[in-house]
């Protein structure tokens, strides 16, 4: 089984990593609900889920590196949706998407910009699960093995399921 080093896993929002990350979180939390009635038997309480939320938190580096996502362009997309993967990436920079493990459409909840005096100034990014609870995805793949990149240059990715 091979290990998973943290430089490799990144979140990228609409296909580009964050430039400069120092971090990247993904939080998966079920909602629970107590329930008990005169019925009850035992000393433990009955929970019943409810539903499910997610969220990823990216911390980063302010720079002006306008190629990819930064504290000024993420910072004037607070409230948008936007899709964001949780990625393993390559190359020596670890920039290039190469498999994605989660997607899912977020809301750009809270940046928050940290600014310490002959310190590095850096931000965090929160991203609030939407809807489409996080997918495993793969990348679409052609019946001569070659990915499908859109002119754009993204590539196109879909649900997986496990059989």
């Amino acid at each position: 089984m091979a290990t998973v080093k943290g430089q490799n896993l990144r979140i990228l929002l609409n296909s580009e990593t964050i430039a400069a990350a120092l971090s990247c979180t993904l939080n998966v939390q079920l909602s629970v609900q107590q329930v008990s009635s005169k019925d009850d038997e035992g000393d433990f309480t009955r929970n019943l889920p409810m539903n499910l939320n997610w969220s990823l938190k990216s911390s980063a580096v302010v720079t002006t590196d306008t190629d990819r996502p930064n504290a000024p362009s993420i910072t004037n997309m607070v409230g948008a949706t936007v899709l964001v993967s949780f990625s393993l990436t390559s190359t020596d920079d670890n920039v290039t998407e190469q498999a994605p493990l989660y997607a899912g459409y977020a809301i750009i909840s809270d940046v928050n910009i940290s600014a310490e005096n002959r310190k590095r100034t850096t931000y965090e990014v929160t991203f609030t699960g939407k809807r489409n609870m996080l997918s495993n995805i793969r990348r679409l793949i052609t019946a001569d093995g070659h990915t499908i990149t859109t002119a754009s240059g993204h590539t196109l990715a879909a649900p997986h399921e496990e059989v």
